[in-house]
């Protein structure tokens, strides 16, 4: 276990973010892409379903920064919006909403966000 593997289908990758149990690439060309499990939706692709290989996160372009907590996403948009899935039944979206989602949603309203 503390042998470390390639990931195979992953190139121009500019970052890397990890929960505690899923993992997220952050691509040249601004997608997302997501794998490990996803019983919150984590993955952001829609389903709920464990991926041992990496899935493009579904509507997502344009992306400047990736973060990931436990059972839950957030990545900055070039735009400076804020987008979030997963897990949010405490808030963590802070969008004043506690219902988790699997794919991408609006998260808090920050101006200027660089």
């Amino acid at each position: 276990f503390n042998i470390p593997v390639t990931v195979s289908g992953l190139t121009n990758v500019t970052q890397i973010a990890a929960g505690r149990f899923h993992t997220l690439a952050l691509l040249e060309d601004g997608t997302v892409r997501t794998w490990g499990k996803n019983g919150n939706g984590e993955l952001g692709n829609g389903s709920t379903t464990n991926g041992s290989i990496p899935v493009t996160v579904t509507g997502l372009t344009n992306v400047k920064q990736i973060a990931a907590g436990e059972g839950y996403t957030v990545v900055l948009l070039k735009d400076g919006t804020i987008r979030a899935w997963g897990n949010n039944d405490t808030g963590q979206f802070g969008n004043g909403s506690t219902t988790s989602s699997s794919t991408p949603v609006n998260s808090i309203s920050l101006r200027s966000v660089e």
